[in-house]
């Protein structure tokens, strides 16, 4: 994967599947506009937001049938305070972790990768240590 500088007038839902295409993996852009990468069975999505200059990542966890409101929200506060960086949240059938990246000065292609790999490795590593009533299966 190269490291070139992306230009902030240059980021672009395009760009970055660019990017991840050049790291063979596996993404297709959704009917939304948003970049859908996959790896290990987990898929995250891409969103770029041009007017805050901000990529944003998103993972979706599903819950197990029958976790409870409570359960979620006391998995995501967890999460919340132990982790730096990211942010949690419950919603209906499971919760969502997300992480912004700004890109206000231009985008090393390197660091859109390297970011989606911390948040996978935190987001998972974070699930495990926390979800102490093994509510996302």
């Amino acid at each position: 994967m190269s490291s070139q500088m992306i230009a902030a007038t240059d980021v672009s839902i395009q760009k970055i599947k660019q990017v991840f295409d050049g790291a063979f993996m596996d993404t297709q852009i959704t009917d939304d506009g948003k970049l859908a990468v996959t790896k290990d069975g987990i898929k995250l999505f891409v969103s770029v937001d041009s007017n805050k200059q901000l990529i944003t990542y998103l993972l979706l966890f599903g819950s197990k049938p029958g976790a409870s409101m409570t359960d979620k929200l006391e998995l995501v506060n967890e999460i919340n305070t132990s982790l730096v960086f990211l942010r949690a949240y419950a919603f209906d059938v499971g919760i969502a972790i997300d992480y912004a990246l700004p890109y206000d000065g231009g985008l090393p292609s390197q660091q859109v990768y390297s970011a989606y790999n911390w948040l996978m490795k935190t987001a998972v590593a974070g699930l495990s240590e926390y979800d102490h009533k093994n509510i996302i299966p």
